[in-house]
């Protein structure tokens, strides 16, 4: 009789855990629908961007040839959709693979009034955007990262808790048309040129590796961290070289490219440096029969 109750007693444990078990959590297109609808409603947000990426030319030889490059982009900003104004800083680096530096810059900009004003170098300039929206567009980079996940398709991975808040881990498979995009731009920020040196249909169906995370809070459906990490190996039969040029040449690209996105619906107030209130404002090109006014 004790054996008939244990064994009563572990079904009834076992049938209340599989029900625990098998609740349902969230597909890929319910975790979309909710960021979509979150996004619709933001007022504010604040974003940083570190981009790393190296690049190897392996078996070129010549003089003036290089071996490689570590190439890195720290980007940040804030954007206020309701006044449609932003503010952004953001500085490249560059160095060979044995660790010499060999270029820095830092861009700032700001968007306020109808008016983007860019710092390079040491000096300030505006110039009168007819559309605000247009111009605040340009750099809502959580507009431009939900128009790529609306294009792909969405595996939920699981549940992850990171700063007090509870999360789900996605995988995003994006369509080929984003997937191109992205190698195009990953390669075109290294050199313009590179492109023009490969054949592109030929490394993105033979020479390419992309794994894509994004990290959205359960509470809220708004996105916290974006991370693409993209290998693109263009060697022979993928690279445009002269028919004399070595077999063996091959470029290599590396890429980890991660976004944080925070400070949802806080305020953001955008004040310009007391150089770029002085700075000269452009005035854009009209069709002819407009005057600035009519903006």
């Amino acid at each position: 009789m004790k054996r008939i109750l244990l064994v009563l007693a572990l079904a009834a444990v076992a049938a209340f855990a599989g029900c625990i078990g098998d609740e349902r959590g969230p597909s890929g297109g319910e975790v979309k629908e909710s960021m979509a609808e979150a996004v619709s409603d933001l007022e504010s947000y604040s974003f940083e961007i570190d981009m790393d990426q190296t690049v190897e030319f392996r078996n070129f030889e010549g003089e003036g040839s290089l071996e490689g490059e570590i190439i890195s982009l720290r980007w940040a900003g804030e954007i206020n959709l309701s006044d449609q104004s932003s503010t952004e800083v953001s500085t490249s680096r560059r160095a060979t693979l044995a660790g010499d530096k060999t270029a820095e810059e830092t861009v700032e900009v700001h968007f306020l009034n109808r008016t983007l004003y860019q710092k390079m170098g040491g000096e300030w300039i505006g110039l009168l955007q007819p559309d605000p929206q247009y111009g605040i567009e340009k750099v809502d980079q959580l507009a431009h990262l939900m128009e790529m996940i609306d294009r792909a398709e969405i595996v939920v991975e699981g549940s992850e808790r990171i700063d007090d808040q509870e999360l789900y881990r996605l995988s995003i498979i994006p369509d080929d048309d984003t997937a191109y995009g992205i190698m195009l731009g990953q390669i075109s920020s290294v050199d313009p040129r590179i492109p023009l040196m490969i054949e592109m249909n030929g490394l993105f169906e033979r020479g390419r590796e992309l794994d894509w995370t994004v990290w959205v809070s359960k509470d809220t459906g708004l996105p916290t961290e974006s991370r693409i990490s993209a290998v693109y190996t263009a060697g022979p039969g993928i690279l445009r070289m002269p028919p004399e040029s070595p077999e063996n040449l091959e470029i290599r690209f590396e890429t980890l490219e991660v976004r944080r996105f925070g400070g949802y619906n806080e305020p953001v107030v955008v004040v310009l440096p007391e150089e770029a209130t002085a700075a000269p404002v452009l005035l854009p090109d009209l069709p002819e029969g407009e005057d600035i006014t009519s903006f």
